[in-house]
């Protein structure tokens, strides 16, 4: 049910298409990972499929039931496992070495505690080994300009709400936090070096604008390449929808 509502959207698509290449980018052949807040399990399949081997781990069973289902259809058993673990039980595979991780499209949103996350993967991610997290910031120009063009004042400054908010996901609803590079940034700073920040979905529409990607038509082309261009300089890497975050494990 999830990958037939979102997997199909075109800013989810270029969200995975650009994470993609930075997994690419940052984890060797046959490299050892962590998957954080794994979903249906799409980036997983795909990264074992370039040969990789993964620990797809998230709080959701069902979301797991969904990734045993697709590893057993892709005869992919010996290159994914599966845990259900939420992030503060992620010291319970203290002794386990990763040769790097990673997290997509906001899971470590739905925690406040990431100064424990970022403690944890120092213990997990060997030197040299790289973090990548696709995260939500506290402004989103095309978010909050929607907002204000409805007069809904308090919604157009939600995410900086530091209490967090109440978001809808999948149905349901989550307390999200938002936290701008920096903030993550310094949280990692004591085990992880930055490497870079790419913002995504900065003048393009967010995912969910399913309305907004229907009136702009083609020009939305034009937005990606406006993206493309200036992803990576402040401000606008830190004003999309999400932004991935590369890290690099310090050296002991």
């Amino acid at each position: 049910m999830y990958d037939a509502a979102y997997e199909g959207l075109r800013g989810i698509q270029r969200i995975r298409s650009i994470t993609s290449r930075l997994y690419l980018d940052c984890f060797p052949l046959g490299s050892r990972l962590l998957e954080l807040n794994c979903g249906t399990g799409n980036d997983a399949l795909f990264l074992a499929r370039q040969g990789m081997n993964i620990l797809a781990t998230d709080l959701s069973a069902k979301m797991l039931e969904e990734v045993a289902r697709k590893i057993d259809g892709n005869d992919l058993r010996n290159a994914i496992q599966t845990r259900q673990l939420p992030f503060d039980q992620l010291g319970d595979l203290r002794g386990t070495l990763f040769d790097g991780a990673y997290s997509n499209l906001g899971g470590l949103n739905c925690t406040d505690r990431i100064c424990d996350v970022a403690a944890h993967l120092g213990t997990l991610i060997r030197p040299g080994g790289h973090f990548i997290a696709a995260v939500m910031p506290p402004f989103c120009l095309w978010e909050s300009g929607a907002f204000l063009l409805r007069l809904r004042w308090r919604d157009a400054v939600r995410r900086f709400s530091r209490r967090g908010t109440i978001a809808s996901l999948h149905g349901g609803s989550v307390h999200t936090y938002y936290f701008s590079p920096r903030f993550f940034r310094a949280a990692f700073a004591p085990y992880f070096e930055h490497v870079k920040t790419v913002g995504l979905s900065i003048f393009t529409p967010p995912p969910n604008f399913e309305r907004a990607y229907a009136r702009l038509g083609s020009t939305v082309r034009l937005l990606e390449r406006l993206d493309d261009l200036l992803c990576q300089l402040p401000p606008f890497h830190a004003i999309g929808d999400h932004y991935a975050i590369v890290l690099k494990r310090k050296a002991l």
